[in-house]
């Protein structure tokens, strides 16, 4: 079994060691910089957990072996990194990357693993194996690629793994424009599909269809006297959700987006098209700054470049800051307005609104204040159906924090004091749900901290207060957490933190038990290369009462207890 765990932990290394991701490197510089440098850490650690409780929640013992390397040939730099673990003879499929991005002067290569970013609706947050290139001459751009975008997963039942199967995909795209970053505009093409060959399934009741997607879009920066930022994107989507289905003539089409897409993809049966588009104004004044902002998302609009994009929703944004008595006062606002159902197909509306009020301010050499204030409205509203008033949807929800601080002390001596007061109020509308959700939170906190900073030594403590109702039930929580840190030797190369708190709750409709923290870290470093690190935490809940405690000594009484070592070296 070890030989079994060795050969595997030698696999892994191996596909790590051969999976890296380099960035972009000038090429322009090579031969000014030494010709070889190699450094980098190898460490690992291990860690128990002890619990009581007859569910755990983290196994009882853990240990990694890890190691990050960087050779550097030339300014070239190559880092390679490895991790092994307990789990390591379960990964099948040990995952590797590598790419390089090679520039020189106005030329940039991409190959490999890579991303270029085209525009937020066309390709943006998505990497690709594969080739491209950069090219910024002057106040012309151009960027361009090809490459896979998923890796091929057969549906595997013989080895307990429940992956999800996709096909492979292939994509490519490109992106050409005038102008500088802060003056520009880009037309971007994006076009991916996948190959429906490229696996297997062997569970025919899976419903998993290849698709194809085009868009075509532009982006746009404006900057006009030098005060006020214009900033754009438009795009156009067309998606086949099933490159099955059987094709369409263009003169069957009715949508004038379907006939201009029509030109870069086959449409079918399956195909859907939509638009998305979003634009920003910025005012950006000495004083002062403003921005307006307008973002819509049809309903279906897709980009296989852009992941997690959500759909069907439109938002109107305004932001606002300003500075006052030279910067001594800030005040930020934001409003925020929201919803769905752009089609009008849906049962119902969402209507999200926000809002938010901060100031900051210094009131001296030594206090200074912070006020955040939120607001949040979910409505309801009728679409293609009525919705019953016992369940529609209508909150609001209130938020205000008030945290003051002071410093004081000596440069010796410096001592911070910081009370905190938060209320929270989420107000239902809906007369049949709110006995049950309507409830509101008060969280009172008191921070102390003292550094002594000849000596390297500091205490810190806080008392808390919390207050929650909801309905009949009424949850209050109190106590306090008490905590040193120093750092001992002549170097300071041994360092030692221990901390400690109590928590006293009460339950309006029955007991709660009370809890007891504590913790303890130490770290001892050698020569900058070595250094070892230990840790011990520990909660404990008791029983309310000794009398319960001797009927039921086990079901509510829980303790649970971590620790661990770690050693790292560092060439």
């Amino acid at each position: 079994m070890k030989n079994k765990l060795l050969t595997e932990s030698i696999w892994i290394v191996a596909f790590a060691l051969t999976g890296s991701c380099l960035q972009a490197q000038d090429l322009g510089k090579i031969g000014k910089e030494k010709p070889f440098t190699f450094s980098g850490n190898l460490g690992g650690g291990v860690n128990f957990y002890n619990s009581n409780e007859t569910s755990y929640t983290r196994d009882p013992l853990t240990w990694n072996l890890y190691g990050n390397f960087t050779p550097t040939i030339y300014s070239v730099s190559l880092p390679v990194s490895f991790i092994i673990n307990q789990y390591s003879k379960s990964y099948t499929t040990p995952f590797s990357q590598f790419g390089i991005s090679p520039t020189y002067k106005w030329i940039k290569l991409d190959l490999g693993y890579r991303n270029i970013s085209m525009s937020p609706f066309t390709f943006d947050g998505q990497s690709f194996k594969g080739a491209g290139i950069e090219l910024t001459p002057g106040k012309f751009r151009f960027a361009a690629f090809y490459g896979s975008l998923n890796k091929a997963i057969s549906e595997d039942t013989t080895t307990g793994h429940l992956a999800m199967p996709q096909y492979g995909r292939i994509g490519y795209g490109a992106k050409i424009g005038y102008g500088t970053a802060s003056n520009h505009f880009d037309i971007i093409y994006f076009h991916a599909k996948d190959d429906s060959s490229s696996i297997k399934l062997i569970n025919q009741t899976l419903v998993l269809r290849p698709q194809e997607n085009t868009v075509v879009g532009a982006s746009f920066r404006f900057t006009l006297l030098k005060k006020i930022i214009w900033t754009g994107d438009l795009a156009g989507s067309g998606t086949s959700q099933d490159m099955s289905a059987q094709k369409v003539k263009k003169d069957t089409l009715t949508k004038s987006l379907d006939k201009f897409l029509y030109n870069f993809m086959d449409f079918r049966n399956s195909t859907t098209s939509s638009l998305a588009g979003q634009t920003l104004v910025s005012l950006m004044l000495k004083n002062f700054n403003t921005t307006l902002g307008y973002r819509r998302v049809e309903p279906g609009f897709q980009s296989l470049g852009t992941p997690y994009m959500l759909n069907d929703v439109e938002v109107f944004q305004w932001n606002a800051g300003t500075n006052l008595a030279n910067g001594k006062v800030n005040i930020n606002a934001n409003l925020n307005d929201q919803h769905n159902d752009l089609s009008k197909q849906l049962e119902s509306e969402l209507h999200t609104n926000t809002g938010s009020l901060n100031l900051s301010a210094m009131m001296g050499t030594h206090a200074s204040l912070s006020i955040a204030t939120s607001a949040i409205e979910l409505k309801q509203t009728d679409g293609t159906t009525h919705i019953n008033d016992s369940v529609r949807e209508n909150q609001v929800i209130f938020n205000v924090a008030v945290t003051p601080s002071f410093n004081f002390g000596k440069s010796t001596v410096l001592q911070t004091l910081s009370p905190s007061v938060t209320y929270s109020l989420l107000d239902d509308r809906n007369v049949v749900t709110s006995p049950t959700t309507n409830s509101k939170t008060l969280t009172a906190v008191l921070n102390y901290s003292c550094m002594f900073t000849q000596k390297s030594y500091s205490l810190n403590g806080n008392v808390l207060y919390n207050h929650y109702e909801q309905g009949i039930n009424i949850y209050t929580s109190y106590g306090f957490n008490a905590g040193t840190s120093m750092q001992l030797l002549k170097n300071k190369t041994l360092g030692l933190q221990l901390s400690a708190g109590y928590m006293i709750n009460q339950f309006s409709q029955g007991n709660a038990n009370n809890n007891i923290t504590g913790s303890f870290n130490i770290h001892y470093s050698v020569n900058k290369k070595h250094s070892f690190s230990a840790y011990y935490n520990i909660v404990s809940t008791p029983p309310s009462s000794s009398s319960l405690q001797q009927k039921l000594p086990y079901s509510v009484t829980t303790t649970n207890v971590a620790g661990g070592l770690s050693y790292n070296y560092t060439f």
